[in-house]
């Protein structure tokens, strides 16, 4: 039986792996039979994101899957950058705060391929947070289900501590939450750091 799916449409990854597979080709090539005027622009972005390599000038080859950079790294990391440089009062909460609190020795992800920063911030900075994000191309939605994401937890009294530079809630509240929450936590009590 044959379906068919929406939203799911032809990248120009898809384009370039099945026209020229893994041998090695120029951007005229691309050009001429993608008719694109703007080819060298297409394969330079292909190159940032890790699925193309530039053999030389003008000459490049499909990346196998395997041979592709992480590019998970470089992607939180810019959110986090971000979130740091983000407005006013804030804190690492949630499983965000355990992962700092432990010095990134218990970290609770949904997949692999996702990363969510638990933030706290005060309840009338919400839509200012929320537009910033937004403005810097973070998301703060659930349906998010790759990459990176930032769950906003607005709170009205915010004292944060520093763990390693950073703003993160209190040691006492983090102990609390892990105690609240077991099964999400284990015994991450015993790994988090003898600091205030």
């Amino acid at each position: 039986m044959f379906r068919c799916y929406r939203n799911m449409a032809l990248t120009y990854n898809d384009v370039v792996t099945s026209l020229f597979g893994s041998e090695p080709f120029t951007s005229r090539d691309f050009a001429r039979k993608v008719e694109n005027p703007r080819a060298a622009k297409v394969l330079s972005e292909l190159k940032h994101r890790g699925l193309v390599e530039r053999l030389g000038r003008g000459t490049y080859r499909c990346l196998n899957p395997e041979d592709r950079p992480d590019l998970r790294r470089g992607e939180w990391n810019r959110v986090r950058s971000i979130v740091l440089s983000g407005p006013g009062p804030k804190a690492w909460a949630g499983e965000t705060a355990v992962e700092h609190w432990t010095g990134g020795r218990y970290r609770l992800a949904p997949s692999l391929y996702s990363r969510v920063f638990t933030l706290a911030i005060p309840s009338n900075r919400e839509k200012v947070w929320k537009e910033y994000l937004a403005n810097h191309g973070v998301s703060t939605t659930r349906r998010k289900r790759v990459g990176a994401r930032v769950e906003l937890v607005p709170t009205e009294e915010l004292k944060p501590t520093w763990v390693e530079g950073e703003p993160v809630v209190p040691r006492r509240d983090v102990e609390r939450m892990i105690r609240e929450h077991p099964t999400l936590y284990g015994d991450a009590e015993r790994l988090l750091l003898d600091r205030p």
